[in-house]
């Protein structure tokens, strides 16, 4: 089981998403201007399909 740390952050205009993928965990940020946390994960798992069904979401405080 992967950990996705999901959090929102303010993205410049055409970049939606950012993700960096550390090995025991997957750090993913998403601007909710532009994208809806469930599309950002949908596209993580685009890119990283090992994560379908194998991944823990925990959101930043």
């Amino acid at each position: 089981m992967t950990d996705v740390r999901v959090e929102r952050a303010e993205l410049n205009r055409g970049t939606p998403v950012m993700f960096r993928d550390f090995g025991t965990h997957v750090r993913l940020a998403h601007d909710p201007q532009q994208i809806e946390e469930a599309a950002a994960l949908a596209l993580l798992c685009l890119r990283m399909p090992q994560l379908v069904g194998n991944m823990q979401v925990r959101r930043a405080q």
